[in-house]
């Protein structure tokens, strides 16, 4: 038997749709048979949710419209197909979401119940009491702060991380809690769903079991060119490549992006994998940040930086995180060298990339204006290497302000003369 998606509706649709997956009109019927099993064993994959719906294991706020309605229609898959990593791009209402979740399965979580023991260590088989259950969702908020979240109860933290409705005083049922559950062991939800409101997050509309849909905000072409491949392999730009005018925009974009996120809590959020494809742009050039899985606030920072083994500092890289190493203890510091800037300058404005195609960088070929005194803010903001102990070091924040001012200045200038 099928899922709750996969009804007559649901093929009907796929049949319809097959276009979108960009696939060439197969004549043999052999083959659109073959096409037609591959879609249907990808729903089923991908949407066990309903499956578990239906028998009412999950639940969600979403639930609906992804397993009775169909409203979320399945486009295509955004993430590598061996990565255990859910990121699909979906239809909703006529507009684009993204469907996301750590795990493939709910059964890739852990369960509720072996998480609460009695007293005398004995493992309860059982769901746990509501104010059993309020401990653990405060102890699990605790993954990506660390420290205990100022001026909010245990009963608000609920009603934040979860989008039904919830009175203080009832229980929730045993799909509420396990669907909750599997989401609070999602760290980028839980940042993303706390800092529900900011503008440099993505909106969560909801979520079914432990998938969760969120505004989509793609990087777009101004932040992550197309790129074209002749026949040696090589990959170039496109000759139609955003003006510098949207190019300087995103790039005031993100340095105030980097401002807000020293301001967003108790302790400064780090960024530890910049890519392009890890932030969204917005219509009025504002940036999110679409994939937090490895972003820390300082005191877990310290926690993941200090803990490694060295003998050099290239030993206490925490992907574009860098630390220096004590040779003496062979211990890595678990204070960061570098910092948020540096690493945007680095793999964003000037593009440098370790693996993949080369790539100018978003500040790439700026007006003859402004080239030197931009390219020589953008040289100090990524470097260059201490001659001591080759290590990456801050970016100064009159570092940014320089960079700001040039950027502003060539818009102003590019304004009087159109």
């Amino acid at each position: 038997m099928w899922p709750g998606s996969l009804n007559r509706k649901a093929v009907q649709i796929r049949r319809r749709e097959l276009h979108y997956l960009n696939w060439p009109m197969f004549s043999s019927s052999l083959l659109v048979t073959s096409v037609m099993l591959w879609v249907i064993m990808t729903l089923k994959k991908y949407f066990t949710e309903c499956e578990e719906y239906t028998s009412n294991k999950v639940t969600g706020n979403l639930c609906p419209d992804l397993c009775t309605t169909h409203s979320i229609i399945y486009r295509e898959c955004l993430n590598n197909k061996k990565d255990r990593k859910r990121v699909m791009l979906a239809e909703w209402n006529a507009h684009k979401v993204i469907l996301k979740s750590r795990y493939s399965h709910l059964q890739d979580y852990k369960s509720l119940m072996p998480e609460y023991m009695k007293d005398e260590g004995k493992m309860v088989t059982s769901l746990p009491d509501m104010a059993t259950f309020l401990m653990l969702v405060q102890n699990q908020l605790r993954t990506i702060f660390v420290v205990d979240t100022p001026d909010i109860t245990r009963t608000e933290i609920v009603k934040k991380m979860w989008q039904m409705p919830w009175e203080d005083h009832e229980t929730m049922s045993t799909a509420a809690m396990e669907s909750l559950w599997a989401l609070l062991q999602q760290d980028e939800y839980l940042m993303m769903q706390y800092f529900q409101g900011n503008k440099h997050f993505p909106k969560i509309y909801g979520s079914c079991g432990h998938m969760y849909v969120m505004e989509y905000t793609p990087p777009g072409d101004t932040l992550s060119p197309p790129l074209v491949f002749f026949k040696t392999g090589l990959p170039v730009e496109l000759t139609s490549t955003p003006d510098w005018n949207k190019r300087a925009n995103v790039a005031l974009g993100f340095l105030t992006f980097l401002e807000d996120l020293n301001t967003l809590y108790t302790e400064p959020l780090h960024l530890c994998d910049v890519k392009h494809e890890n932030y969204g742009v917005s219509a009025d050039f504002t940036i999110q940040a679409i994939d937090v899985d490895t972003a820390f606030f300082e005191t877990k920072m310290q926690a993941i930086l200090g803990q490694k083994s060295c003998t050099k500092n290239e030993d206490c890289e925490f992907v574009h995180c860098e630390s220096s190493c004590d040779l003496r203890h062979r211990r890595c510091s678990k204070y960061r060298s570098n910092n948020n800037l540096q690493a945007i300058c680095k793999k964003i404005f000037v593009g440098h990339r370790e693996h993949g195609p080369p790539y100018g960088g978003l500040l790439r070929s700026p007006p003859a204006a402004i080239a030197d005194r931009l390219n020589k803010a953008l040289q100090e903001c990524v470097g260059p290497l201490s001659e001591s102990d080759n290590q990456s070091h801050e970016a100064s924040a009159k570092t940014l302000e320089t960079i700001r001012s040039i950027l502003s200045e060539s818009l102003q200038s590019n304004e009087r003369i159109t």
